[in-house]
């Protein structure tokens, strides 16, 4: 299964072996089959873009990653990487930035790896040192139009744990970057708002694969960027 997201819609790329795990169509889900065809697949995206009340779109085929082939085909894929950063506390590093809670992550210089990018684009865009790469976590994907040309983009961004220890943050301020803050996963599900859907997500199977405990603050106050 894919999860793409097109305007913080859910796209749904899965096996139709597995279709009925999903449950049957309504209003807020549309389900159809891969036929095949480019034609097809930009109407998906078409309809996505321009969803109405629908909440998620299902598309399934014997061979999912196949639909991912096709859409990497018809768009321009951006590669790049990003970090979710634990320090001692338990507490994770997030960034503010052009008006949502966010990870530090950024696009692949040429010749880079996943690995050394993710690294660096935490170090730029937070000024921290000394961060050890422990594990993959998962690649998330998501799909946008620039208002420049119109063209579709689709960004697909590998995710990697990562160990420091506290130390004071110095943000990126040329990249948009307008606050960075130490905080634990469960506080910042909780307070932190607007936060992108591939970063919930992406934060949750974290949790779901990393076994840490949580520490619990005495707050009952959203966090807003200063």
């Amino acid at each position: 299964m894919y999860k793409i997201y097109i305007n913080e819609l859910p796209l749904y790329i899965v096996s139709g072996s597995t279709i009925g795990n999903y449950g049957p169509a309504d209003a807020g889900t549309l389900i159809m089959p891969y036929l095949g065809k480019e034609k097809s697949l930009n109407a998906v995206m078409d309809i996505c873009e321009n969803p109405g009340d629908l909440k998620r779109v299902i598309i399934y085929s014997d061979q999912p990653s196949k639909i991912l082939t096709a859409l990497k085909k018809m768009t321009s894929e951006i590669p790049a990487a990003g970090g979710i950063v634990l320090n001692q506390f338990n507490e994770i590093l997030y960034i503010y930035r052009r008006g949502f809670w966010d990870l530090p992550k950024g696009k692949l210089d040429p010749g880079e790896t996943t690995e050394v990018a993710a690294v660096r684009e935490v170090m730029e865009e937070t000024g921290i040192k000394r961060v050890s790469i422990t594990q993959h976590i998962d690649s998330t994907y998501h799909i946008f139009r620039t208002a420049k040309n119109g063209y579709r983009y689709l960004k697909t961004t590998d995710w990697f744990a990562m160990s420091t220890q506290k130390q004071k943050l110095i943000i990126q301020r040329e990249e948009d970057i307008e606050e960075a803050l130490w905080i634990t996963p469960e506080l910042f599900l909780e307070k932190c708002k607007p936060i992108y859907n591939n970063i919930r997500d992406i934060i949750q199977t974290y949790l779901s694969k990393v076994s840490m405990p949580i520490l619990h603050e005495d707050t009952t106050q959203e966090i807003k960027p200063d």
